[in-house]
């Protein structure tokens, strides 16, 4: 039991590293700030949905049921 313990401690010790290298710096702000339109990705992603469902519950042509 104490081993499954001792285990998950270096665990997270060790997947901790990563964020304890990193620097801090400042974001710079783009020079044209203006807001962009998310539609072609929602209509490319609808489509997708759609052709999927398609595919999912088209009916089967299966010639030989028997």
């Amino acid at each position: 039991m104490p081993g499954h313990w001792i285990k998950a401690l270096c665990g997270m010790l060790l997947s901790a590293g990563p964020a304890l290298g990193q620097q801090a710096y400042e974001a710079t702000q783009p020079r044209a700030a203006q807001e962009q339109s998310v539609m072609l990705e929602w209509g490319i992603g609808a489509i997708f949905l759609v052709g999927c469902l398609v595919v999912a519950f088209k009916p089967a042509k299966r010639s030989n049921l028997r």
